[in-house]
């Protein structure tokens, strides 16, 4: 990660880490205090609020986090790309994206919906995948159609420039539940969940467009109707590309209501385009992880993952992919804790959402220690990086 310098009197930086460690609101801050290149988005424990949380280095190298920026409601997550940042407010939040500058990072840029002019219909946007600055997609989760969007639109009016049609993977609810995508040498790759009614009974896909001309490509899988790759596991919540091995990986959560365990973690090869089980969450008899729900690809030997036993009760564990093993993280407010999100940073170290305890935990995949924590005020949930 860069060092982002925070341009801060002494007088300021105290006050800040002060509102920081106490988990309050920091003060208001002008456009040339802070450049932040963290970005997480923070949930209330009760659901009835949210906000985004930012972090960045002071001049001594100290990582400081600024809480409960621009409240709203609780249904929100995040995105970046390059030195901006977008809050995505989901179907209980408004069905809108607001963009932010990461050198001021609580006033928005603007504020532009997601929901097809004159429909009823919740777009409930999930994720924003970017090509560049002036062109990105956003999967609805809510609809048959992701949209193709210009972030550096001027006006509303200017911000959906098209769409691409997912309605061949939707089942008898009519939607294919668009959920997560990456972008990875000129193609589009969007997982799509396909529950019925939130019933995890059908097969998942990966659809794949080419981001030159937004059309989708066929994976060519022998006796499939359908263009898209389909999954071994079900209900896919993460998708990673890691780049030595040229290989995706996918987590797939199975279900929750009722317990069934159809999840795990499978890679796919991008010179074949075949998945190939990683690591299965076994059966009603046998699941000695439980469910699998985060995903946090260090490299192509290290994974990290969340095993979910309970909503209160989930542990970061740590998998050697040449030997297969397994083995729970030494930090102990990572086990039996309350995880909603991994991710990495460039420097290969570990982002976990803690969110028992309202922390930022920042793990070295080296020795699996902590090297640091940071409050959040609220529960922090997904994190994002910007330049």
């Amino acid at each position: 990660m860069k060092n982002v310098k925070l341009v801060l009197s002494l007088a300021s930086l105290l006050t800040l880490a002060a509102c920081t460690q106490e988990s309050t609101p920091p003060p208001a801050v002008t456009a040339n205090v802070i450049v932040a290149n963290v970005i997480v988005a923070t949930v209330a424990a009760d659901y009835s609020s949210g906000a985004h949380s930012v972090i960045s280095r002071d001049d001594n190298n100290v990582r400081i986090a600024l809480n409960e920026l621009s409240p709203t409601a609780s249904d929100i997550t995040v995105a970046a790309f390059g030195s901006h940042f977008y809050r995505i407010e989901r179907a209980f939040a408004g069905n809108n994206i607001i963009k932010f500058s990461s050198s001021d990072p609580q006033t928005a840029i603007w504020q532009y919906s997601t929901n097809d002019a004159g429909s009823a219909v919740s777009s409930n946007p999930y994720d924003m995948i970017f090509v560049s600055e002036t062109k990105a997609y956003v999967l609805r989760y809510g609809t048959t159609k992701a949209w193709i969007v210009n972030p550096s639109a001027s006006t509303e009016a200017e911000f959906k420039t098209g769409e691409l049609d997912l309605t061949a993977y939707a089942d008898s609810d009519g939607i294919p539940e668009m959920a997560g995508g990456i972008i990875v040498d000129g193609k589009l790759y969007i997982t799509l969940q396909r529950l019925e009614n939130y019933a995890v009974t059908q097969t998942a896909y990966i659809a794949i467009f080419d981001v030159a001309t937004d059309q989708e490509i066929d994976a060519n899988i022998a006796g499939d109707a359908l263009k898209g790759i389909p999954l071994l596991n079900r209900n896919p919540t993460a998708i990673v590309y890691e780049a030595t091995s040229n290989t995706i990986f996918v987590q797939s959560s199975g279900s929750f209501f009722p317990m069934e365990y159809t999840g795990g973690i499978e890679k796919i090869e991008l010179s074949d385009l075949t998945p190939t089980l990683v690591l299965d969450d076994g059966d009603a008899g046998n699941h000695p992880y439980g469910l699998i729900t985060e995903l946090a690809v260090i490299s192509k030997d290290v994974l990290y993952f969340v095993g979910y036993a309970g909503f209160t009760d989930n542990t970061l564990y740590q998998m050697d992919l040449t030997t297969g093993t397994v083995t729970a993280t030494t930090v102990s407010s990572l086990i039996n804790a309350q995880i909603a999100y991994i991710t990495v940073d460039v420097e290969g170290l570990l982002w976990v959402s803690d969110s028992a305890n309202a922390t930022v935990r920042i793990i070295d995949p080296a020795d699996d220690s902590e090297v640091d924590a940071l409050l959040t005020s609220l529960n922090p949930d997904k994190i994002v990086f910007a330049d």
